[in-house]
């Protein structure tokens, strides 16, 4: 009787076992593979720009909001405005926001904060306006 207890007892252990390891498998095959990051991100401020620099993989979004007057969408505005640019993680671009372009777009103003992200946290330039990035590929 103790020797039909103990096999049982196996029996369940064992079962119990393959069902956990397949689930788990099922769940490394399901998932895919890793999305790419950046990493090791260093951000460069000036009192009218930024830029970024970022090892690893993958793409970033440095963004700049500024504050001054802004002609980029066709009237004058004076208040903030708001700039981004998509890095990419490869150790060589490193993408720049400037504030100051008075005669490209019209913009006067300063940098007052500076961040690199993953996804856009604010609306960036109008789609009528026209910003040359050196570091664009």
């Amino acid at each position: 009787m103790r020797r039909n207890l103990t096999m049982s007892m196996a029996r369940s252990i064992i079962g119990t076992s393959v069902l956990v390891a397949g689930a788990a498998a099922m769940v490394s095959v399901a998932s895919g593979s890793a999305a790419a990051e950046p990493r090791d991100c260093a951000l460069d401020r000036g009192p009218t720009s930024a830029s970024a620099h970022c090892g690893g993989d993958g793409t970033y979004i440095l963004e700049v909001d500024c504050f001054g007057v802004n002609l980029a969408g066709g009237s004058p505005v004076f208040g903030p405005y708001f700039k981004s640019v998509t890095g990419y993680a490869d150790g060589v671009s490193r993408p720049a926001r400037d504030c100051m372009m008075p005669l490209t777009l019209g913009q006067v103003g300063i940098a007052t904060d500076a961040r690199i992200t993953q996804v856009p946290t604010r609306p960036s330039l109008p789609p009528n306006a026209y910003e040359y990035d050196p570091g664009r590929r």
